[in-house]
């Protein structure tokens, strides 16, 4: 995949959202890395909406590559400084935005496109409209954060990120279900959203 305008910006934000953990130096290091990883990365379309996640998996694989923390340290740092990001808010939006009629269209046309398997490196998605126990709902076939992980050679990697959907859910005003994660070796993702 081209590193392109978003690559670099998000490089810039997930560097400075996690800088409290780490040296200007490893700062450094760890978006040269990310740099080289996204490079490598297989192409996932034109503004995918899952871009940003594809990008953040990236800084994740990054920065265990090139500081001397755990896995779960580095998922921690990334988590608070996130979860400290006033911009990160702005751009998650609220659950208003998030089950927002026309949104869910847009995303239901998007899930049904995944299935066609343009982009090898994609997610594969089903949209599950709600039904009075959830609000919306989805459940991922095929994911494109996998299949870097396995690609970088670190498939162990993938799991920790599952853990920050929780994080976006609770930043946007939603309660997430989930019961089996594809990084967990489960069938697929089940993602069920709910207001709080």
């Amino acid at each position: 995949m081209k590193n392109n305008l978003t690559t670099e910006l998000m490089g810039l934000f997930l560097s400075h959202a996690t800088g409290s953990a780490s040296s200007r130096k490893e700062r450094r290091t760890t978006r040269a890395e990310y740099h080289r990883i996204m490079a490598r990365a297989g192409d996932i379309g034109k503004g995918n909406c899952l871009l940003s996640a594809y990008n953040l998996g990236a800084w994740f694989i990054a920065m265990n590559r090139t500081n001397h923390r755990t896995p779960e340290e580095n998922c921690a740092a990334m988590e608070s400084g996130l979860r400290g990001s006033r911009l990160f808010r702005i751009v998650m939006g609220d659950a208003d935005h998030y089950l927002d009629p026309k949104r869910i269209q847009k995303q239901k046309k998007w899930a049904e496109s995944t299935h066609r398997r343009q982009y090898p490196s994609d997610w594969v998605v089903d949209l599950i409209p709600g039904n009075g126990c959830f609000d919306l709902g989805y459940d991922y076939l095929e994911c494109g954060i996998c299949k870097m992980c396995q690609a970088e050679g670190c498939p162990e990697l993938a799991s920790y990120l599952c853990r920050l959907d929780f994080l976006f859910a609770e930043i946007m005003g939603l309660h997430l279900d989930r019961t089996t994660t594809l990084a967990e070796g489960g069938s697929h993702c089940d993602f069920r959203f709910r207001r709080k």
